[in-house]
């Protein structure tokens, strides 16, 4: 009885130093609460967030949002991706949703112990994106973005050098949002508002300038526009005519509008791409 138990003890004993070295070298990952899928091989990248897999599911990142091709660092952070990710097994672990409203699968990304979702954004190519419920490493890349932000990594870059090399701050400033409009938000786009100003005494020319949050889809191209000295504008969630003082982002208008009223972040690009300024509320 007593060699029995002892072969049950070593038994115990190996199988918990064989999992301890898989978990330190981060070929296996356990966290309470987590749901984990089968290691499967990326096919192919879409962009920073999004991969397709060899079934032919696409994933979507959870907890970030890379920039939209086409956008500032679009391009870095496809490339980025694909170094992390493409024609590698890789396996998804999942939140509390599991899929989005397009069907796509909804998941934190490992890749040879590399969180890919967490990666992305402490190199600056991708910013945090927390859409509830689904908040497991919320803490963590909100600390990558931080770091990020801090060492001038990637869309950081453009803050950095105007702090670094100008005592003054860029011309054209975010000063305002109003993110909760008056009544229903999604029937009165218009009552929500990002309100600019130009702080210079000379006119900017923002076209081609780009504003953003931190969603895929909301983002505005600034047409064919000045903004005077010392002036401010603002620019409306829904759809009209512009003046000097008043610019629509919708037109026509779609399902709803940009700011969430639970908190959201702004993000202003110059015709370069260089990010000169954000707002977080």
């Amino acid at each position: 009885m007593k060699s029995l138990n002892k072969k049950i003890f070593l038994t115990i004993f190996l199988a918990g130093g064989l999992l301890s070295f898989l978990t330190q070298t981060g070929r296996i990952s356990f966290i309470s609460g987590t749901s984990f899928g089968d290691f499967k091989k990326v096919n192919y990248v879409i962009d920073g967030d999004t991969i397709v897999l060899e079934n032919g599911e696409k994933v979507r990142y959870l907890g970030i949002n890379a920039p939209e091709l086409g956008q500032p660092y679009s391009s870095q952070a496809l490339k980025l991706n694909k170094k992390l990710v493409l024609n590698k097994k890789v396996r998804l672990e999942f939140d509390i949703q599991k899929r989005d409203k397009y069907n796509r699968l909804l998941a934190y990304v490992w890749s040879g112990g590399v969180l890919v979702n967490e990666k992305l954004v402490k190199e600056g190519l991708a910013v945090s994106e927390t859409i509830q419920p689904n908040v497991k490493y919320q803490d963590r890349i909100l600390k990558a973005q931080q770091e990020a932000r801090k060492n001038c990594r990637g869309i950081w870059e453009g803050l950095c050098q105007r702090e670094k090399f100008s005592r003054k701050k860029s011309c054209v400033r975010i000063v305002r949002i109003q993110a909760d409009a008056p009544g229903e938000d999604d029937k009165n786009k218009n009552g929500e508002w990002i309100e600019l100003k130009n702080f210079c005494d000379y006119p900017v020319d923002l076209k081609g300038w780009l504003l953003k949050d931190t969603s895929s889809s909301n983002a505005y191209l600034f047409p064919d526009f000045d903004l005077g000295a010392q002036k401010k504008v603002r620019i409306h969630s829904g759809c009209g005519k512009d003046t000097e003082s008043n610019l629509y982002w919708q037109c026509p208008e779609g399902e709803y509008a940009i700011w969430n009223n639970s908190g959201d972040h702004a993000f202003l690009f110059n015709n370069k791409g260089k990010l000169v300024d954000d707002f977080e509320y």
